[in-house]
Formats: C-alpha cells, sequence, structure tokens
C-alpha cells in the first residue's frame, strides 16, 4: 500500500515528509530569535538542532508550492503586492471616506463585500501610495494561489485563525471602551460603582463629532469561562451601586440614540448588568458568550429585576417571539442564554466564533469607521459578512408549551397559578418548574419578575425604569413581596437619582431625564416634573383605563 498522500490533486509528498514539514511550519521561529531570518538560514536552523533527518531539498520544494519563498527570489510585482496586502487601511487617512460605496448593496455576502472591499483597498492604495492596477492584481493571485499539498491543511494551517486580541487602538473614528480598563484590578470579578462612574464619564467622551461609533470591548476575554460584564457589586451601597448602574444604562441608551454603539460580547454576562448590555440590539456574540438568567442562579437571587422593560416588551425587537416568551424566561429554573437563543430573540446582529473573534471585529470596526450617516448600516452589513450560524436554539423547541402555559402569565395569570397547572402536566420539564415552586428563594424571583413585566408594560420608559430601580433598592434591601416592591406610589426616575451627585446628566443629551425620552407621553412628563399638580387625579382609574378601539 503506498504512503503517498493522493486525496488532494497535486500532492507528492509522503506522510512522513508532510508532518516533518508541518512541524517546521509551526516552529517557535521567536524563541530562535530567527523571526525574520531568510528562508534558508531557518532551514538550516531546523536541519541542524531539530531534525537532522529531514530532506532541506524537499522541505524548500513544500515551501514553493505553498508560495514561502526567498525575498530574493521575488519578482518586483510580488513585492509590490505584498506591500499593498500589508498596508493598514485602518489607520490610512481617508480611506474611512470609501466604506459608503462598498456597503452601498443590499449584497451583503462576504464575496460580494470582500470583492468591493479589495476594489476599494486598490483605489486607495493606487491614488495615494504606488501605482496598482485591481485587475492584474487579481489575475496575477489566481495564478500564483498557492497547490493545495496537504488534505488536513486547513486543519493546522487555518486561513483566518485568529490573533490573540484585535487591536482597536487603530480606529480612529470608532470610540473604543474597554470594560477591562475600567474594573478595579483588586476586585475584577464585579462592576463597582467606581468602575461604573468610568464607563459614564467614557461613554460621555464618545458624543465628540470625531467619533462615528462607539464600540464596548473586554481585553481580558480569555480562559474557558471569559467574563465581559461581571456582576454588580452587592457590597457596600447597594442602593447606591444599583442608581449608579442605572445611570449608565440611560447613558448608554442616549449614546445609542447619537450614533452607533455596538457590544462586543466574547464572554459571560452577569444577570445583574443585562440592563447595560441590553441598551443596545448591536450585540456581537460568541460560543463563549452566556447569561445564567435562571431563577436559582445565585446572581438572579440578589438582582432579578434587571432589565424588566427589556424582556416586557421582547416582541417589540425583529424577531417573531411567541407571546409568553419573556414570562418563560423568566421563570425558568436553570436557563443559560447562548448565543443561538439571543439571536432568536432578536437581541443581537452577529455571531463569530471565537477563533475568529478578534480579525472578524477589526472588520466591523472597520465598517464602523465609514461616516454619518451610512455608520450604522455599514457596521450591520460587515456583521451579516462575518457572522455565522450560531446553532439551534433551545427556546424554540418549546414554543406550544410557551403558548399554552406561559403566555397567560402576560395576561394576569399567576406563578402559583401556573405552578397548579404544571403539577398536572406529569411531564419531567414540568416537574423542574414544580420543585423549583416549591423553594421559596426561586418562587421568590419568578414572581417578582413576572408581576414586574406586568406593571412595566402598561408604562413609559422614565416610568418603567423608575420601578425597576425602586423595586431593585427594595428587593436589596430584604423585601421580596411582589405588592410592596411594585407598589403605585413610586418617585420619578430623576428624583430616585438626584442623591447620586455623580455623572449628572447634562442638559443638552441627557434629556430622557427631563424631557427626552422617546416615545414619553407629555402628561407623563409633566407629572414627573411636578407630581403635585396632579395629586388631584385618580392615577389608578388612569392605568387600567383601555383606550377605544375606534
Amino acid at each position: 500500500m503506498s504512503n503517498e498522500i493522493t486525496q488532494v490533486k497535486g500532492c507528492e509528498f509522503t506522510t512522513d515528509e508532510l508532518q516533518r514539514f508541518h512541524h517546521y511550519y509551526k516552529y517557535d521561529w521567536a524563541a530562535a530569535g530567527l523571526v525574520s531570518a531568510p528562508v534558508s538560514k531557518r532551514i538550516q536552523h531546523f536541519v541542524e538542532t531539530v531534525d537532522p533527518g529531514i530532506d532541506s531539498n524537499r522541505l524548500q520544494e513544500w515551501l514553493h508550492t505553498m508560495g514561502i519563498v526567498e525575498e530574493s527570489e521575488k519578482s518586483e510585482q510580488a513585492r509590490l503586492y505584498e506591500r499593498f496586502e500589508h498596508f493598514d487601511f485602518a489607520a490610512a487617512v481617508g480611506f474611512n471616506q470609501m466604506l459608503a460605496d462598498v456597503y452601498a448593496t443590499d449584497d451583503v455576502s462576504k464575496h460580494g463585500v470582500g470583492e468591493r472591499m479589495d476594489q476599494a483597498k486598490a483605489q486607495y492604495y493606487s491614488d495615494n501610495i504606488e501605482p496598482l492596477v485591481y485587475s492584474e492584481y487579481k489575475e496575477y493571485k489566481e495564478v500564483n494561489a498557492p497547490k493545495p499539498v496537504c488534505p488536513y491543511q486547513d486543519l493546522w494551517d487555518p486561513k483566518g485563525a485568529d490573533k490573540e486580541s484585535a487591536d482597536t487602538n487603530k480606529f480612529a473614528n470608532v470610540r473604543t471602551i474597554d470594560i477591562a480598563k475600567l474594573l478595579d484590578p483588586d476586585n475584577v470579578d464585579v462592576l463597582t460603582i467606581g468602575a461604573i462612574n468610568l464607563f459614564i464619564d467614557a461613554a460621555k467622551t464618545a458624543y465628540d463629532q470625531k467619533y462615528f461609533a462607539v464600540a464596548v470591548v473586554n481585553s481580558r476575554c480569555n480562559g474557558p469561562e471569559p467574563m465581559f460584564l461581571p456582576a454588580l457589586s452587592s457590597t457596600g451601597d447597594c442602593p447606591a451601586t444599583l442608581k449608579a448602574a442605572m445611570r449608565l444604562q440611560i447613558e448608554l441608551r442616549n449614546l445609542n440614540k447619537t450614533k452607533p454603539l455596538v457590544f462586543f460580547a466574547n464572554g459571560v454576562v452577569d444577570t445583574s448588568t443585562l440592563g447595560i448590555l441590553m441598551s443596545t440590539v448591536d450585540i456581537v456574540t460568541s460560543e463563549m458568550f452566556c447569561v445564567s438568567i435562571g431563577s436559582v442562579s445565585q446572581s438572579s437571587q440578589k438582582f432579578p429585576l434587571s432589565a424588566l422593560y427589556d424582556w416586557a416588551h421582547l416582541s417589540n425587537h425583529q424577531a417573531k417571539v411567541s407571546k409568553g416568551t419573556a414570562e418563560y424566561i423568566m421563570c425558568s429554573p436553570d436557563l443559560v442564554l447562548r448565543s443561538a437563543e439571543w439571536s432568536t430573540l432578536g437581541l443581537g446582529i452577529g455571531f463569530v466564533s471565537h477563533r475568529k473573534f478578534a480579525s472578524g471585529m477589526e472588520q466591523i470596526l472597520l465598517a464602523a469607521s465609514c461616516p454619518p450617516p451610512h455608520t450604522r448600516d455599514a457596521l450591520r452589513k460587515a456583521c451579516a459578512v462575518e457572522s455565522v450560524y450560531s446553532g439551534p436554539s433551545k427556546i424554540n423547541v418549546w414554543e406550544q408549551e410557551i403558548l399554552k402555559y406561559f403566555a397567560p402569565l402576560a395576561d394576569g395569570k399567576t406563578v402559583l397559578e401556573l405552578a397548579d397547572e404544571l403539577r398536572a402536566v406529569k411531564a419531567p420539564w414540568a416537574e423542574k418548574y414544580v420543585v423549583f415552586a416549591n423553594a421559596k428563594e426561586s418562587n421568590n424571583v419568578a414572581k417578582a419578575r413576572v408581576a414586574g413585566m406586568q406593571r412595566v408594560r402598561g408604562m413609559e420608559y422614565s416610568q418603567a425604569l423608575a420601578l425597576e430601580l425602586s423595586a431593585a433598592i427594595a428587593w436589596a434591601a430584604g423585601t421580596t413581596e411582589e405588592t410592596k416592591l411594585f407598589s403605585r406610589n413610586i418617585p420619578s426616575l430623576s428624583d430616585l437619582l438626584s442623591e447620586n451627585t455623580h455623572a449628572t446628566p447634562e442638559p443638552q443629551r441627557n434629556g430622557a431625564l427631563q424631557s427626552e425620552v422617546a416615545g414619553e407621553c407629555p402628561f407623563a412628563k409633566m407629572y414627573r416634573k411636578n407630581p403635585e399638580r396632579f395629586k388631584h387625579v385618580n392615577l389608578g382609574s388612569i392605568a387600567d383605563h383601555h383606550s377605544l378601539d375606534l
């Protein structure tokens, strides 16, 4: 039996040779001090110190087929195209002005966008650096494309394999906020008041007109379970922490109205900080992304009411979400939301594999450098190009059960009534809910979440935030009864936040606390500014009133 690999046309090297060549290819040249050494010197070093039995002539022949040759052997044309390919277009002055044409069509296929991007780069390079004809470059690349010399080449030399981290500093028109740099070095596992205030300050600098977009990243997202957005600190002044987090959420939402705000969530997000993440739907995730939102998780029991308004209005997002889905998520005892579920719910715009996350991030940030008014469109199209299928969702398979048992929770059914119904189902999935419904802590979490969503659905945005904040403060103080958490007599949001003097909203852009809440009723605005003016009005009867269907 022949030991030659014949699966790939043109491969004339034996298995033993390929194994040795792969070893050469993956050798740590930096440790040997030969990163910039010529090929001949590398081969000499490898033969003398690593593998004396390797055939240096055959190795050189294999390297030729891979397109790896001595600098002196390269033609002037090859050197020109190498200079072009290594040119840093992200830092090139004026190149971002050409990006609008790259993303101007509805064709968001990787090939289509890649072709237009290469043409734009070639035009810029030829006009500003040195002459280059794109058609000749493309023809040269097709003729000189390396031959496939190993059937497993994509495993040991994957094209587009990622660098360790994205170089975000070269995108001058994108304000990058690195969560890792905001955290307390002695307490990186939680989001303290100090870290939140630094986040707010960083967000305020992003209003500068030189920034076309804002990117939130975490350069410490590494390891088997990387943390992207840690938990709110539950020690010290908990109400002050909750208020600071609410201020940050408002700041980010206001910022997102003026320019695209994108989160590159390549890690775990704690349930308590979901309101911060959900300040935008421009969220790019990887397989490392997850949120343990189940009612038995420790974080859910400390801070169960984050992003109530967003969950209550889940159907407002682009995805088709069945009624009761939010209630199913909020009541689930041990549900972990991953990228597949996040995408299904319409809460994100892209999924990039962890292995290619840094390079994908750079491509998306390059698109985010496109000047307004095309920035958001270019960014989202770039996300579509870089994204791959995130896998099947664990939520969709339960659609019938969601509609039958959980949808009525949106209309007033209680968690206790749900538990009674599920006891009669006698199925493993239903029994799991019943077990946790009998547990006091998880039962209180589910009841508070459902009651909170029922209340905020009838409120405008600032009222809902005020209710969420006051309930979160009461919960942190030990109150778990939903009737006390969501009483009708709650202060206005501006009054709740007025005790915290840090990051006081600036009138010209933070009017959401005073006059610029999107979709806010004018009378609600007047009530927030002067509640005494409406003390003679029965607000309860107004809240229960339904408009006539004319």
